[in-house]
């Protein structure tokens, strides 16, 4: 077979998201919606490329981002490629030629590629080793939102009595927020990653794009949690279909709001989410290295999932660029965060 690579402005969009649809591991990351908001976002650059057969069809693709994590004379030494969920694929040569093709492109554009991946595949997994792409262990949890009973009941009791606390405390959700709310919501997030996270935040004019693209179409729904008027938490969850509804970013007033448990509640009114509106899973979107002790993943694995470990893949472009982008990256850490 003979393939051909072509890039985003060359496969309709139609094109693509039939495909996407219909692949057991396609998602909303695969989709345009997810390429315009990008596009949308300063310092964001999206890309897609496709292998196609000799009749135009598709056969694999992969789509992501271009981020320059510091925007400036060095902002070459801070650009790397996220593909926020793996390439998909329907013939193993279409994903071999498509990765080999990918990284001609990208050693001229980006430090390192990192790939998060959603699925496990054995034969994809030696493609991309043998396209350098290094495996790196880490975990995730997928919860089974088919059975909403069954999910209630997986729960912790402790998650369980803090929901029901909060609600009987007055909280409620927003399903349909407004910009203003939205903008409340991320001000709690963006102390968040200042002060606890300490990595730089998307910015705002991502979640302005996904309000705008992808919440009219359904693809993306916002839930904030709400006490007495003010907005104390919420999350952002981009939906692929029937297949699975994501934690993209999750943020909430927990010290102040002690007995109304936003995060909690975030989490909880996603999860209900699916499970009222037919999506088979709630896709937590990482949960950690296994080396490492990870607070957070105690916390998610409280809501019933499973944990599972997909990994993640890296492939480093420039092995001195990288090595400065990383010493340079834990400097401008301790500098911005002291």
């Amino acid at each position: 077979m003979q393939w051909k690579l072509l890039a985003n402005k060359e496969i309709s969009s139609e094109q693509c998201l039939s495909y996407v649809d219909k692949h057991p591991y396609g998602t909303i990351f695969h989709t345009p919606y997810m390429f315009e908001v990008y596009r949308e976002t300063p310092n964001y650059e999206p890309f897609a490329y496709y292998a196609v057969d000799d009749n135009m069809q598709i056969k694999a693709m992969l789509s992501g981002v271009i981020e320059t994590v510091k925007p400036g004379f060095l902002s070459s030494l801070s650009k790397r490629a996220v593909m926020m969920q793996a390439p998909i694929f329907d013939e193993i040569e279409a994903i071999d030629f498509l990765l080999s093709e990918y990284s001609k492109i990208m050693k001229h554009k980006v430090v390192y590629s990192e790939v998060r991946n959603h699925y496990s595949d054995d034969r994809a997994n030696v493609v991309m080793s043998n396209n350098g792409f290094n495996f790196i262990p880490h975990y995730n949890i997928i919860v089974d939102c088919k059975d909403p009973d069954k999910i209630w009941a997986k729960i912790s009791e402790s998650k369980r009595r803090q929901i029901k606390k909060a609600l009987k405390n007055g909280v409620i959700i927003e399903e349909n927020p407004n910009i203003k709310q939205i903008k409340e919501f991320y001000n709690i997030l963006k102390n968040l990653y200042n002060n606890k996270v300490k990595k730089p935040l998307v910015p705002f004019e991502y979640f302005q794009a996904l309000y705008k693209i992808c919440v009219p179409k359904n693809k993306t729904r916002f839930f904030l949690v709400v006490k007495e008027s003010r907005v104390i938490g919420g999350i952002v969850c981009p939906i692929s279909g029937n297949k699975c509804i994501h934690e993209n970013y999750i943020a909430g007033l927990d010290e102040e709001y002690k007995d109304s448990y936003p995060s909690v509640m975030a989490t909880w009114a996603s999860i209900d989410y699916a499970c009222k509106n037919g999506i088979e899973k709630f896709d937590f979107m990482g949960a950690g290295s296994p080396d490492e002790d990870y607070g957070v993943r105690d916390f998610k694995t409280k809501f019933g999932g499973s944990l599972v470990e997909p990994g993640r893949f890296i492939a480093t472009h420039s092995i001195l660029k990288n090595w400065i982008a990383i010493n340079g990256f834990k400097l401008y850490q301790k500098l911005k965060y002291i």
